[in-house]
């Protein structure tokens, strides 16, 4: 008799770890989606390159100093370390993933034969593992919003069409020929310069594929927060402006007198930009245009904005990064060196 209890405590034992193991299992292949209107990275950061995403406490980045590849480290940059070695932008991160675009061409690729995808479109859990491949050749800037990505999708026939992909994997469609730049979704519309309409401002609704005018303005790297759209205006010798949707009015934020302004990142109630000429260098102001400060004279590119630092590169030297404060006083510029791991 006391035999058999013991049999049965075994197996009852076993039962219960196979169902423990079940249940595991399922919890851990579960794929977790976001919210409708998630999104994983600011218009600005993306106008930019994408190579900085802050979540949840942590700042994930292209490694300047490692040829681009995935890292993560503490808002105040401490604790860098590498979380794969592919090279990154269009950084998205959200909920259990990270999303990228992958460019990995590189002599040494080359030189090994290429044994995996050098392009695309990929997904990975947080720690850099478990890499999915979501679109398997070129592409161009790629935005989560939602349960979406929506990306720029090249091809021998169409270089420049614009796609979504379920961030599963799933439902790649085409929904757009036009060469539509996706780095700003707000409330389920991209704001974009429609290079087919002479840069007008136009959104595309994705809820329903319908395409508006917003603003007849010759326009470059849009973003939009608000009841405003800010944009580098072409017409008016490349100058910083916003558009107020609610009464039709333009403000001018700054005009450069000898030069034009290349590049901006809106973060917030600030806005750092880049001019060029004999201007040039990186400045900030508030996003209605007040409180212009000059900051450091330079070809300065790929500006990117995180709560507590913006950091950006010179063009004559991409390998090294600089930060500053990206709110409240700057009293210097600082080289920031993360180290390569071997």
């Amino acid at each position: 008799m006391k035999g058999k209890i013991i049999k049965i405590l075994i197996l009852a034992v076993a039962i219960i770890g196979i169902i423990v193991a079940a249940i595991f299992g399922y919890i851990n292949s579960r794929f977790n989606y976001n919210i409708d209107n998630a999104t994983g990275n600011t218009a600005g950061n993306l106008n930019n390159g994408g190579t900085f995403a802050e979540y949840d406490g942590k700042i994930y980045f292209a490694n300047p100093y490692d040829s681009g590849r995935l890292y993560v480290m503490n808002t105040d940059c401490t604790d860098a370390k590498r979380l794969n070695t592919d090279s990154v932008s269009s950084l998205n991160v959200c909920g259990s993933y990270i999303y990228y675009v992958k460019n990995n061409y590189s002599r040494d690729a080359i030189d090994t034969g290429a044994r995996v995808n050098m392009y695309g479109v990929y997904r990975t859990d947080l720690k850099g593992n478990n890499p999915t491949s979501l679109y398997e050749t070129l592409s161009g800037v790629t935005t989560m919003y939602g349960n979406y990505l929506y990306y720029q999708h090249y091809t021998d026939t169409s270089p420049l069409s614009f796609h979504k992909v379920k961030i599963d994997g799933k439902e790649d469609t085409e929904l757009s020929k036009m060469p539509i730049n996706p780095a700003c979704i707000y409330n389920n519309k991209v704001y974009f310069a429609n290079a087919g309409q002479r840069n007008n401002i136009y959104t595309y609704d994705i809820r329903n594929g319908s395409l508006s005018r917003v603003n007849e303005a010759n326009a470059y790297l849009v973003d939009t927060a608000d009841n405003y759209i800010y944009y580098i205006d072409l017409a008016k010798n490349y100058s910083l402006v916003r558009y107020n949707v609610a009464n039709g009015t333009t403000e001018l934020l700054y005009a450069p007198d000898n030069g034009k302004v290349v590049t901006y990142n809106r973060y917030g109630n600030k806005i750092f930009f880049s001019v060029e000429g004999e201007e040039r260098g990186l400045y900030r102001m508030n996003a209605n245009g007040t409180q212009i400060e000059f900051l450091v004279e330079g070809n300065i590119v790929d500006i990117q904005c995180t709560s507590k630092y913006t950091f950006f590169q010179y063009f004559e030297n991409a390998e090294l990064l600089y930060r500053v404060p990206t709110t409240g006083s700057i009293t210097k510029i600082e080289e920031i060196t993360i180290l390569k791991e071997e």
